[in-house]
């Protein structure tokens, strides 16, 4: 039995970032009457043929996305919108942005969130995280 690879779903902030991979890469949108083209960075000469639900080029056709059909969507308006990350509860204060001083028997500001209740990603401050791997 042959089984096709899966392939993760797209979020907009991955449409986003191939839209600027096209950029950076020059890519050219063309028309020809209702029809859309777009140039090729590793194959200079081709253009791909595209729709508002597709791409010629095999990156599509593999991963159901494309820095060309980025572009496209992008020319046509239609990129999706990235929505803000949710905030997750500080892991020392439960979001409560408090820690009881068991010494002094008192609630003081959580040291570890510095009062704001959400989790810290350490990585962003160049500190060491743990990442889960599936």
């Amino acid at each position: 039995m042959h089984q096709s690879p899966r392939t993760k779903p797209a979020t907009a902030a991955d449409f986003h970032r191939l839209a600027d991979l096209a950029h950076e890469r020059g890519l050219q949108l063309f028309r020809d009457g209702p029809r859309w083209y777009c140039s090729s960075a590793s194959n200079p000469g081709t253009c791909y043929f595209l729709t508002g639900l597709s791409c010629s080029c095999q990156g599509f056709v593999a991963h159901q996305r494309c820095s060309h059909y980025a572009l496209l969507l992008e020319r046509l308006g239609w990129l999706p919108e990235v929505e803000e990350e949710a905030s997750a509860p500080c892991l020392w204060c439960l979001g409560s942005s408090r820690q009881e001083d068991s010494v002094n028997q008192r609630f003081v500001t959580c040291p570890d969130c510095n009062g704001s209740g959400v989790r810290v990603d350490r990585r962003l401050a160049g500190q060491p995280g743990v990442e889960i791997a599936a």
